[in-house]
């Protein structure tokens, strides 16, 4: 895989931990994106804080609390389609389905095995910029605790059924997650072929024990 350095994988937890935030805090705004986004960054912080104990004692916890709170606010569907590209209008129907359940667990993977390495101690808010009609990205400083200053843009997309704004990628440093993925897997698929991919995924998300529900 492409992910190399510790700035752009605390990014893509700060994404997933902001998803987390939503089920936790109460009023939040799902109407306007900069809001939504300024006002769980506090939530997203007070978050991590709250379970890390837990979290370092009992590791199936993490899985428990990514499945309910992180999960059903990203579209999965939506970004494994992306990340297989081409090979998405290659693949069966239930290759569709496979390689979507596997990129779930992966990500719930990537988020239970790394969120305690996650120390932030504030993010701001800089501006929010409408770059097509019903998308945004909203970029921050996110501040750790070693005084390091991080630009992080979050990109929201509006759900035209419910109207609500929701994350669907993040980027630090120019690189964005999804791109990154979907680089990484169309490697892979031309290497491997679709099959071959997914049983690699599924056997990695199986030794790590962690599965969402329903796989």
């Amino acid at each position: 895989m492409l992910f190399k350095g510790r700035h752009f994988l605390q990014s893509f937890l700060m994404m997933l931990l902001f998803y987390s935030a939503v089920s936790t805090a109460s009023n939040i705004p799902q109407e306007d994106p900069k809001k939504l986004v300024q006002e769980l960054s506090q939530t997203v912080i007070d978050q991590i804080e709250l379970n890390r104990q837990k979290f370092e004692t009992d590791p199936a916890a993490i899985k428990q609390f990514a499945d309910e709170y992180v999960l059903p606010y990203i579209d999965t569907p939506k970004m494994a389609r992306y990340v297989m590209a081409q090979f998405w209008r290659q693949a069966s129907e239930a290759q569709q389905n496979a390689f979507i359940d596997a990129f779930t667990n992966t990500l719930l993977r990537s988020y239970s095995t790394s969120i305690l390495k996650l120390d932030v101690t504030s993010m701001t808010v800089l501006n929010a910029i409408e770059t097509h009609k019903g998308r945004v990205s909203v970029t921050t400083e996110v501040t750790q605790d070693d005084g390091n200053v991080t630009k992080v843009v979050y990109r929201l997309y509006l759900n035209g059924d419910n109207q609500k704004w929701f994350l669907y990628d993040v980027s630090i440093e120019g690189i964005s997650m999804l791109l990154n993925y979907r680089k990484s897997y169309s490697s892979e698929f031309q290497k491997k072929g679709i099959d071959e991919v997914i049983a690699s995924l599924q056997q990695k998300n199986k030794q790590s024990q962690i599965i969402v529900s329903g796989e």
